[in-house]
């Protein structure tokens, strides 16, 4: 079942791609964005951790955390947004999707097909202008949605966004604005 606004965020205990523990109950005095992506080598998603980077400082004088979810193994997340975006924020590798489950975030061909749109056609085309590759190496479920969580201090869900297509995110300004 989808969370909703003002539900307690689901408590997990992983390792992000270096081997830091990350246990969403130590995590103190920060409001959290949580977000799910699809795979490492998706361009819309690597235009949206370039984004994210570009607004880092503001991020953390607002003391808000990023945790970025991915579908793939660490090395890709290493290679294709670490070592190629300079993504510095939690990155989790996701695999098994047990995040994914616990989060209720599923993947939709329905909702698949609603990103061609003008919308989604925007974004992969903005994706290509900066630079990155369309399709890639497809690790995980292909038509996985995105979904976000503002996460307060006391781990209760400000906002939940489940995707209404692949490149249906929070905006950062919303966020920003939220935090």
């Amino acid at each position: 079942m989808q969370l909703l606004k003002g539900e307690t965020a689901p408590a997990f205990k992983v390792n992000d791609i270096w081997g830091n523990t990350i246990d969403l109950t130590q995590i103190k005095n920060e409001k959290i964005l949580l977000s799910f992506f699809r795979y490492a080598e998706c361009a819309v998603f690597q235009l949206r951790m370039v984004e994210i980077m570009r607004e880092k400082k503001t991020f953390k004088e607002q003391n808000i955390e990023v945790i970025a979810i991915f579908q793939s193994q660490p090395e890709s997340l290493k290679i294709n947004i670490v070592d190629k975006i300079h993504f510095d924020f939690t990155i989790i590798a996701d695999p098994d999707r047990t995040l994914y489950d616990l989060y209720d975030v599923k993947p939709s061909w329905v909702k698949m097909v609603k990103t061609m749109n003008v919308k989604g056609v925007k974004r992969v085309l903005q994706s290509i202008q900066a630079g990155f590759k369309p399709g890639g190496k497809v690790e995980g479920q292909f038509h996985q949605i995105p979904a976000d969580f503002i996460i307060d201090q006391d781990r209760k869900i400000l906002v939940a966004k489940y995707g209404n297509n692949v490149v249906d995110h929070i905006p950062l300004k919303e966020i920003l604005l939220c935090c």
